[in-house]
């Protein structure tokens, strides 16, 4: 039984909180040492970056497998018609043959020893194909950089015959268990083995900070948005800066990246470059969010409240200043409290054919309006009459 299906039985138990659970650290250093003196596992991993390559080929001879790297496909080639491999990792993209090209050779050349061999195509982390090309092209199964040890220690103790495995049922079990939920997680964008260290191996622990990640994020990203089109820069880059350390704590790498990337836009005295990034950023955010719910077995739901809307318009084109009075009109009667006459002048406003800059802005103001937060909104207004 999993630990994400221990958690699940307390979860249902009723008057028991989850908070109150604790579970062994999970050691995330522990090697796996297979026995050789039974026979021997040969590998062959084919991969034209040269750092990668001697990173996965540690990890492998790490294991007590026997490994044989080279840096292509005709290379690869090469050593599947010498000697027979139990196991071959192929890199997607290499030069002259890449790695599916040289699928089909090892398949298909009467010279391999390898036709029986588990293959198996690493890829970089985003890749335009989708998995189930891979499935039907003959891969045994996939593996994404950066490649996490354990989810490589599985692929192998999944392999090799019985006799090879250690008699430590406990490190086997861990080892299967961290690697089926590292795999699940690295489809969002997060690398669990990555969070974890951050935690020194405390799964509880890990668990509730990326659950509070869930649960802050509406709030939190309503908030960042709010601050870009009122022009607080102070505010949203430090509000970047705490989810890109958060981000980073859980191990979603790639999105405390684009966070840096925004506490960085954000240091200019405009926040347009922010702005014109935003949906990129939130489109990740999202991913993350998404992914940690269902792994986590929440119901969290992502609304579209960050989303810039495109509104339906009459085609008819604004002139600036018809625009800015149409603006002070909004603002004025706001002066006068009268809210509700206000948002019927900004829904007329919003059906003339606006710039995508001014649309965006009237949307945030129809946000604002909908979240009460009435003085969000009169800084916008007054922010396009500049």
């Amino acid at each position: 039984m999993s630990l994400l299906d221990r958690l699940d039985i307390v979860r249902k138990k009723q008057d028991v909180e989850l908070t109150g659970f604790e579970d062994k650290p999970v050691d995330i250093d522990r090697e796996l040492n297979l026995y050789t003196r039974d026979g021997q596992f040969y590998v062959l991993l084919a991969d034209a970056d040269s750092d990668e390559r001697v990173e996965i080929e540690r990890m492998i001879d790490q294991t007590g497998c026997f490994v044989t790297s080279v840096s292509s496909g005709m290379e690869c080639m090469m050593e599947v018609t010498k000697d027979k491999y139990d196991l071959i990792f192929l890199a997607r993209n290499m030069p002259r043959m890449d790695g599916i090209q040289t699928l089909r050779n090892i398949k298909t050349t009467s010279q391999s020893k390898c036709k029986d061999a588990k293959i198996y195509v690493i890829l970089d982390e985003k890749v335009d194909e989708p998995d189930i090309y891979f499935e039907n092209e003959g891969f045994n199964g996939i593996i994404r950089k950066p490649i996490d040890r354990t989810i490589l220690q599985n692929i192998i103790i999944s392999l090799v015959p019985e006799k090879m495995l250690p008699d430590d049922e406990d490190l086997i079990d861990d080892i299967r268990e961290i690697a089926e939920d590292a795999e699940v997680l690295k489809g969002c964008d997060v690398r669990l083995i990555e969070g974890l260290k951050n935690f020194k191996g405390d799964m509880d622990a890990y668990m509730r900070t990326a659950a509070q990640f869930c649960d802050d994020y509406e709030e939190r990203s309503a908030a960042m948005l709010d601050d870009m089109y009122t022009g607080k820069n102070v505010e949203y880059r430090n509000k970047a800066r705490a989810e890109r350390e958060t981000a980073r704590k859980i191990g979603a790498i790639y999105l405390a990246d684009c966070f840096d990337d925004h506490v960085n836009m954000s240091k200019d005295d405009s926040l347009d470059v922010a702005e014109s990034n935003w949906q990129s950023l939130v489109d990740e955010w999202e991913s993350v969010i998404t992914g940690l719910s269902s792994w986590l077995g929440k119901t969290t739901e992502v609304s579209k409240n960050t989303d810039v809307l495109i509104l339906k318009t009459n085609g008819i084109r604004l002139k600036t200043k018809d625009f800015k009075e149409r603006i002070e009109d909004i603002l004025s009667s706001l002066e006068q409290n009268d809210r509700e006459f206000a948002e019927k002048k900004l829904e007329r406003l919003a059906q003339y054919d606006l710039e995508a800059e001014r649309r965006r802005k009237i949307d945030q103001v129809k946000r604002a309006f909908d979240k009460e937060k009435l003085n969000v909104a009169v800084d916008i207004l007054k922010g396009m009459l500049d």
